[in-house]
């Protein structure tokens, strides 16, 4: 395991993943286990994968506390590792009973959407872009381990539906949002962290998802896009700003971290040009100026909700250590392991 990696998982580990105060198992822990999950896969590291397992098994023993809602399914693909890794039908029963509520339950826009659902608040009526890596990744992946193809469809759905409402006919850069009955995309805002998680999730779905050519084609065509856009917003320093098209906006790590993994990822998968993979080594070097002697991701801004205007991006603060900061780096650090 390199210094960075080393450094990163230790103190993801050590850190407090309910920075947002919702309960220990919400998204925040999911994008934070799935980076470790991807350095036990990486590097075999057995505390690693006893400090996931210990953490699943410890919230699932309390799973009346778990609210079911789009950003609490970012934990299932840690649930998804111990049923591999174990065999054990505890876990698959867990994760197929929020698979049924995505399925069958949960709140959908009139397009067949899922509305973005989090704990505590409600945004009737709302598409948004993080949930193409929440619902999307999940399902895909629970379908190929179960061999059920209306899960595959239904990830690859949400996929597409939201990746066409919110990419725009300008840049290819994707809209935080978007509002199908007022046919607007809300804040208006072109946020980085958000287009990450496109970027991350489609080589992530493809990569082991067999068949779905056509499918393939049609959101890879999308990434080239997205990336063709990222491309021209790169600061030279290799960072990108929270607002992509506002060079005057903050810098954001996790962004940055999420762009060179789903950049590199694309690459080597052979469905994006191999230029690209300049953006995405001025990128890491970039990442890794961020990190601490300690470990810690700097520069992450704190959970950001749909905001009243663009410029308010520009005001959620990036002063402490969050958890998706450390699991997207530790995604791009595997990456380039």
């Amino acid at each position: 395991m390199n210094e960075f990696l080393e450094k990163v998982a230790q103190t993801t580990m050590r850190m407090d993943f309910n920075v947002d105060k919702k309960g220990d198992w919400d998204w925040g822990a999911g994008v934070a286990l799935y980076g470790l999950r991807k350095v036990y896969e990486t590097t075999g590291s057995q505390e690693i994968y006893n400090f996931i397992k210990t953490f699943i098994d410890s919230n699932m023993a309390n799973s009346q506390k778990i609210s079911y809602n789009i950003n609490t399914t970012a934990p299932l693909l840690s649930v998804l590792l111990l049923y591999r890794e174990t065999g054990e039908h505890h876990y698959l029963d867990f994760a197929e009973k929020f698979a049924s509520w995505l399925m069958k339950e949960a709140p959908r826009l009139s397009n067949g959407a899922l509305e973005h659902t989090v704990i505590n608040d409600k945004f009737a009526g709302e598409m948004w872009v993080d949930t193409v890596f929440m619902a999307g990744v999940f399902l895909t992946e629970l379908g190929q381990m179960v061999n059920k193809a209306a899960y595959i469809e239904e990830g690859l759905l949400q996929a597409r539906l939201h990746i066409e409402c919110l990419q725009t006919g300008d840049n290819g850069l994707l809209y935080h949002g978007y509002s199908l009955s007022g046919n607007y995309h809300l804040s208006g805002c072109l946020w980085a962290r958000g287009n990450s998680w496109v970027t991350i999730s489609i080589p992530e779905i493809f990569a082991t998802l067999s068949g779905y050519e056509k499918e393939k084609s049609w959101f890879f065509e999308r990434i080239h896009l997205q990336v063709e856009a990222l491309a021209a917003v790169q600061k030279d320093n290799g960072m990108w700003s929270t607002i992509l098209d506002d060079a005057s906006s903050y810098e954001e790590t996790s962004a940055t971290a999420g762009f060179v993994y789903g950049i590199s990822k694309s690459v080597r998968m052979g469905y994006l040009d191999k230029k690209y993979l300049l953006c995405a080594e001025k990128g890491y070097q970039a990442v890794l100026r961020h990190i601490s002697e300690e470990g810690t991701v700097q520069g992450v801004s704190a959970g950001t909700g749909i905001q009243k205007s663009i410029l308010e991006y520009n005001t959620i603060p990036r002063q402490s250590i969050m958890p998706w900061g450390q699991g997207i780096a530790l995604l791009m650090l595997c990456q380039e392991a």
